[in-house]
């Protein structure tokens, strides 16, 4: 235990073992934000699609949960208003998160499903995820940053019988600010806190599956 790991090498996944107690199996999560000059170029067209849509909140869902832009669950709207700026900015932030996981750059991915969010005061997203996806993301087109933080659920918390378990943190609250894109895999439960305030959030939800064995080989290696 006397040897000492370090990671100046971004592609060493070798773990940084330590006397004393250590974080076995971490989840990758992956946090970018884009800068002014780039946020206001995507801003520009995102406010064009919010112009042309209409939110709606979804028929059986609890009343207390936010909007949505129409049929969020069967089509890509990054797509659909051809949202140059931004899918190259996802673009970036997937090869970032993905390739020195992977370990290498030879893979495809398609996004599968894009949707907008409005929440406005009193309302949230109930805790969910999103299973089938191999990624899921946001990002935060309009926020004040105080209305309504993304909550992680500890992905060991259907082990807390256990007294460890027990006593680790719960939930992890993420940051929340305009530009901020995060992706993490589609499997953990999320939510968000109630929007308290008067500003109506917007952001941007989205589904990434990746290429798979047969999948690349039938469709190339395509990012769409």
């Amino acid at each position: 235990m006397s040897r000492e790991i370090t990671h100046t090498d971004p592609h060493n996944l070798d773990t940084p073992w330590r006397p004393g107690i250590n974080a076995v199996f971490p989840l990758p999560i992956f946090i970018n934000q884009a800068d002014p000059e780039r946020f206001k170029v995507i801003d520009d067209e995102f406010q064009s699609v919010i112009s042309k849509i209409e939110f709606a909140q979804r028929d059986g869902w609890n009343a207390d949960t936010h909007m949505l832009s129409p049929d969020p669950f069967s089509k890509s709207l990054i797509h659909e208003y051809d949202c140059k700026d931004f899918m190259s900015f996802l673009d970036e932030s997937v090869k970032a998160y993905v390739t020195p996981i992977l370990r290498h750059d030879q893979y495809g991915y398609s996004v599968t499903e894009s949707w907008m969010t409005k929440t406005i005061k009193g309302k949230y997203a109930q805790e969910h995820s999103h299973g089938t996806a191999d990624i899921s993301g946001v990002y935060y087109i309009h926020t004040t940053g105080k209305d309504g933080n993304l909550l992680f659920d500890n992905i060991h918390s259907n082990a807390c019988s256990n007294v460890i378990v027990a006593a680790l943190k719960a939930k992890e609250i993420m940051p929340l600010e305009n530009g901020l894109i995060m992706l993490w895999p589609g499997h953990l439960k999320h939510g968000t806190f109630v929007n308290k305030t008067d500003n109506e959030r917007i952001s941007l939800s989205f589904n990434i599956c990746l290429g798979r064995r047969g999948f690349d080989e039938l469709y190339g290696k395509t990012r769409f």
